[in-house]
C-alpha cells in the first residue's frame, strides 16, 4: 500500500481546483459568445430595395453605383459598390429605364443607394421596405449624382 503525504494531497486538489476554474472560465467565454450569435441570428432585419429610374438622357446605364447591405442578420451594413449597371425599360412609365436590387439591412441601421446617371438623364432613386414602404426618395439634377439615405426602422413588438 503506497502512502500520500499532505503535500501530495494538497497538490492534486490544487491541480484539480485549477483545473475546474479554468473548465468554468472556458465555458463561461463560449457561453458569451454563443448568446452574441444567438442574438445577431434572431435579429429585426429588413428586406431593402433600393430604386433608380432614369428619364432622359443617353445611354441604358448607372454609373457609380454604392449602395449599404448587411451580409448577415444583426450585422451592420457594408458598401457594396458596382462601376456600371444596366438599367431596362421602366414599364411603368415612357421614356425613362430603371435598376432595383433587393438587400437585407439590419433594423435601426442605415440605408444608403447612390448612383450617376447618364449624361442628360435625369436620376430618382428610392428606398423602399418589403418592395412596398418607401423610406426616401431623392431625384437629382440632369447628369448628377443622386443619392438617398435613411435609417430602418424598429420592428414593432
Amino acid at each position: 500500500m503506497s502512502r500520500f503525504s499532505s503535500s501530495d494531497l494538497s497538490r492534486s486538489v490544487a491541480r484539480v481546483s485549477a483545473s475546474t476554474a479554468m473548465l468554468a472560465l472556458a465555458a463561461g467565454l463560449a457561453g458569451c459568445g454563443a448568446v452574441e450569435s444567438w442574438d445577431k441570428a434572431t435579429a429585426d432585419a429588413w428586406s431593402v430595395t433600393y430604386e433608380v429610374t432614369v428619364a432622359g438622357g443617353s445611354g441604358d446605364s448607372l454609373q457609380d453605383v454604392s449602395y449599404l447591405e448587411a451580409e448577415k442578420r444583426g450585422e451592420d451594413s457594408t458598401e457594396v459598390t458596382e462601376d456600371s449597371v444596366a438599367t431596362t425599360d421602366d414599364a411603368k412609365k415612357k421614356a425613362s429605364s430603371i435598376w432595383s436590387v433587393e438587400s437585407m439591412v439590419t433594423a435601426q441601421k442605415d440605408a444608403s443607394i447612390a448612383a450617376t446617371p447618364a449624361q442628360g438623364g435625369t436620376a430618382t432613386c428610392r428606398i423602399l421596405l418589403d418592395g412596398v414602404k418607401e423610406i426616401a426618395a431623392e431625384t437629382g439634377a440632369p447628369g448628377e449624382r443622386v443619392q438617398c439615405e435613411a435609417t430602418t426602422p424598429a420592428f414593432k413588438k
